[in-house]
């Protein structure tokens, strides 16, 4: 039924766009290079751009589709060079993979030039079957699938204060989860842990509710794909009762992205992420290394730390190739997530610039790392995730 809907809405969509094109003469082509171009649709057809892609995360089952309509458009105020580095952005999506993972979405991420404000508002359901790891006493890695059942509401809102490149910002994410999982074998007692100290059974409904502060810098020269420029952000989240929290944690959070180019073909991007969640969580709360080629959640600990880098050369000024590789590793006190290794991760892909005056970029990557092998479709830059 999901799926008919979200069928329908992007060809109802896909419609619109074409009665309204009949009308307005658009171009698909770029006027420098006549090449293949969103730009003039984006920008006179209201933005609607319907994208079907591919799900390739190997903790939900490896394979999957989703169907998302995204709005995008110049903001209508300010410097010519912004309107266009931070549009409004709206998305409406659902998913559906081979592990029968499903779930179902709205985001909005919106500019308020004339106060200097920048916002984002989410909802959204999943119902998702996840694999979570935990080492065992001789060091073997073990993997459990759960049931999750997120409903999840974000606000997010942020002020500017110099020159719309460093704000300051205020967040707040509430998180209904509902967990489903049969102990069966004698390895769930290491899962059994976090159900016996976590969770009063069969009591699996849990609220995080959480509200952070934030700094960020974002020098980046596109929100989509950057070919320079510095983002720095460090945020400072909490859980309590009165925040609608069921745990009382503190978490930390610093990314740092920068690019640049040693010459015009190439850019040079560099990543660094650091972690630290204080107190106790539920498992499936504890950050994990996020990088191409690791399972999500693969690699969880109470800190985590990894370092990336990502290569791009542009053979033309359409198309271009990327190469990547990072490592990482995560700290914890439980001798189930203890893990001092750092896991290694890395790969190729193309790009092809798809709409030049926002400089949005889209590919396709493969990426490997132990035991483990994964390919992904990547809307702008894989690191705005």
């Amino acid at each position: 039924m999901i799926k008919k809907i979200l069928f329908l809405f992007i060809a109802t969509g896909l419609m619109i766009t074409s009665l309204q094109a009949q009308k307005q003469k658009i171009s698909l082509k770029d006027t420098l290079d006549k090449k293949f171009d969103m730009s003039d649709y984006i920008i006179n057809m209201h933005g609607f751009v319907p994208w079907p892609t591919i799900i390739t995360e190997p903790a939900l089952g490896n394979f999957g589709v989703a169907l998302a309509a995204v709005f995008i458009s110049p903001q209508k105020k300010g410097k010519s060079e912004d309107r266009y580095r931070f549009p409004d952005v709206t998305a409406i999506a659902g998913m559906y993979t081979l592990n029968n993972t499903w779930g179902f979405g709205a985001l909005r991420q919106g500019t308020l030039p004339s106060i200097g404000m920048r916002y984002t508002i989410g909802a959204g359901y999943a119902d998702a079957n996840m694999d979570f790891y935990r080492q065992t006493s001789r060091g073997n890695q073990l993997k459990e699938q759960f049931n999750l059942q997120p409903i999840v509401a974000l606000l997010d809102v942020s002020e500017n204060l110099f020159k719309n490149k460093i704000f300051a910002g205020l967040r707040y994410q509430f998180t209904r989860m509902i967990v489903k999982y049969e102990f069966k074998k004698p390895s769930d007692t290491i899962f059994r842990r976090d159900f016996d100290t976590i969770f009063n059974p069969p009591d699996f409904n849990k609220n995080l509710g959480n509200f952070g502060v934030y700094l960020e810098l974002d020098y980046r020269n596109s929100m989509f794909t950057p070919d320079k420029g510095l983002r720095f952000k460090t945020t400072y989240t909490f859980g309590r009762q009165w925040t609608a929290s069921d745990f009382d944690f503190d978490q930390v959070v610093v990314n740092a992205n920068m690019f640049i180019q040693p010459w015009k073909p190439w850019v040079c991007g560099f990543r660094a992420v650091g972690q630290a969640i204080f107190n106790e969580v539920p498992f499936y709360y504890y950050p994990y290394l996020d990088m191409r080629g690791i399972p999500m959640a693969r690699y969880q600990g109470q800190q985590t730390l990894l370092f990336e880098t990502e290569q791009r050369v542009d053979v033309t000024p359409r198309w271009s190739v990327v190469g990547f590789i990072g490592t990482g590793r995560t700290w914890s006190d439980s001798k189930f997530m203890s893990d001092d290794s750092w896991h290694w991760a890395g790969g190729a892909g193309f790009r092809y610039l798809l709409a030049r005056l926002f400089k949005l970029r889209m590919g396709f990557d493969i990426a490997a790392s132990k035991g483990q092998f994964a390919y992904y479709f990547v809307f702008g830059h894989y690191w705005n995730r």
